[in-house]
């Protein structure tokens, strides 16, 4: 049976034009060590701009507000049990300090738009950054 999964993600840049991303927990089973943007599933009853607020509360601690979206990315490679939509969007910091769920992410760092493409990054963020010069 295939299940559909949607996932968001917040682009979050700072005063310096530097990307948030964080880095996978080497303990978790999907794509362990890589660097990601914040942000997870879509729960049932909510929108995708809910979902991030809560995604990105839970894992990094901070407050966002949600602009608009800039990406959406979607993985048939799981097919036929899983297909993956991501929806990534431009979002503004509005609080709090940064505090990690180890059992979700082992880092994050600010890197601008030329040094993320030294990390080893999930697939939706990869395209991303193939696909399209950050505008920000």
């Amino acid at each position: 049976m295939l299940s559909f999964y949607v996932g968001v993600h917040a682009l979050i840049i700072n005063a310096k034009n530097e990307i948030l991303i964080t880095k996978r927990s080497k303990h978790d089973n999907y794509f362990p060590s890589h660097w990601d943007l914040p942000g997870g599933s879509v729960d049932m009853g909510e929108t995708v701009e809910e979902a991030m607020v809560r995604e990105v509360n839970e894992e990094i601690g901070i407050t966002i507000t949600p602009i608009e979206p800039i990406f959406v990315y979607s993985d048939l490679t799981w097919v036929p049990d899983r297909q993956l939509t991501q929806i990534i969007y431009r979002c503004v910091y509005n609080g709090g300090s940064i505090v990690l769920d180890f059992n979700e992410h082992d880092e994050y760092q600010w890197v601008s738009y030329n040094d993320i493409r030294n990390f080893k990054c999930i697939a939706f963020l990869e395209s991303l950054l193939e696909k399209y010069k950050l505008k920000y």
